[in-house]
């Protein structure tokens, strides 16, 4: 009787154990069937300010909305949005610079002078050497006409005017009147130092590096006065040259190197003077002026002629402060080019043209 008894109880016991066990076990999520996170409980949507949008359980009652209590915090400030600053446009002057709109159009003639050789060294013809140079750069930046000096004196000599120098500013104003010369540039070449040591122990050939200084002035035909003067120093490490004709080989590449160092501001202070020429002989309603292909003038351009003017000297300083535009006589369009610089304008409008006159570009 009583082992049944125990074999009852045993029975009960593991009964409540099982329901237990079933009863424990009853939220696990079954096997295959996947459990969705994080889901709210059905409801209506609604936004709390400064909050995403939730759904809620409990839908809002119906009274009056609950007064808003003033935040302790400030506002939040809206962030900046970043911008990038637009680049502005620079000009690049370079030794071959390309030509901007203002450039496609008229040349500035510009004479070149010999440069006076002030150094020591005498085995080659410096200055000669310093305004080829230049010359060929100015030309090689298709904004420049350069004009020989001796192509200069000639003609000038031709036309029966006396002069002693071209850096004469009489001489200049004549040139700037007869042939349309808008600038002179001349200088000197200053500390020549050469530096020659041997290749090697075994070799008898030097490696020459050379440094100067240019000093060039730039001046204003039409007034003859000094523009600005240009200083340009040539770094030495950059003139090596080595074997025959070594010497010469690093003066002349001391020379290039001088005239890199002022070329851009040479340039910008040339864009400064405004184009002109003059006219050179007038017959009948056909008027030959002292600029054509060489200069950028084109059959159809359109240019306005002028009297001279007046040159206005300062009172005191006796200084030329420059010339006033005269009046306007007429307008002529290019109908020819000839030579290697020359154009003929046929009258438009005007007369009483005389040679002088000077003619200028009708854009502004």
């Amino acid at each position: 009787m009583i082992r049944n008894r125990k074999n009852i109880l045993t029975i009960l016991l593991f009964v409540t154990a099982l329901l237990f066990l079933l009863t424990s076990c009853s939220n696990l999520p079954l096997i295959g069937k996947k459990e969705k996170k994080d889901q709210l409980p059905e409801g209506k949507t609604v936004t709390v300010e400064g909050m995403e949008t939730v759904k809620g359980a409990n839908p809002p009652k119906a009274e009056s909305p609950p007064s808003k209590k003033p935040s302790s915090q400030p506002p939040s400030k809206p962030e900046k949005e970043t911008t990038i600053a637009s680049m502005p446009f620079r000009p690049l002057y370079s030794p071959t610079p390309s030509l901007p709109f203002f450039q496609l159009g008229f040349k500035k003639k510009v004479a070149i002078l010999d440069f006076e050789n002030k150094t020591t060294y005498k085995e080659q013809q410096i200055g000669e050497a310093v305004a080829t140079k230049l010359s060929d750069k100015l030309e090689s930046s298709q904004r420049i006409v350069a004009v020989d000096s001796t192509v200069v004196s000639e003609m000038l000599r031709r036309e029966g005017f006396k002069f002693e120098t071209l850096m004469d500013p009489t001489a200049m104003k004549q040139a700037h009147q007869s042939l349309g010369i808008q600038a002179f540039a001349f200088g000197t070449v200053n500390d020549l130092s050469l530096l020659s040591p041997k290749v090697s122990e075994t070799s008898e050939d030097e490696a020459t590096s050379a440094t100067l200084k240019l000093e060039i002035r730039l001046m204003d035909a039409s007034t003859g006065n000094l523009l600005k003067t240009f200083i340009g120093r040539s770094p030495i490490f950059g003139t090596r040259e080595t074997g025959e004709n070594s010497k010469t080989k690093a003066v002349l590449k001391a020379i290039e190197l001088s005239l890199e160092d002022i070329f851009d501001g040479f340039l910008r202070q040339l864009d400064l003077l405004e184009w002109t020429t003059t006219v050179a002989k007038v017959e009948g309603n056909s008027l030959f002026l002292n600029a054509g292909k060489s200069s950028g003038l084109r059959i159809g351009d359109t240019l306005e002629v002028f009297e001279p003017g007046k040159e206005i000297i300062h009172p005191t300083t006796k200084f030329s402060l420059g010339w006033t535009t005269g009046q306007l006589k007429g307008v002529i369009t290019i109908s020819d080019l000839f030579g290697v610089d020359a154009a003929i304008g046929k009258v438009v409008q005007g007369q009483g043209f005389n040679p002088n006159d000077v003619v200028k570009s009708t854009l502004k």
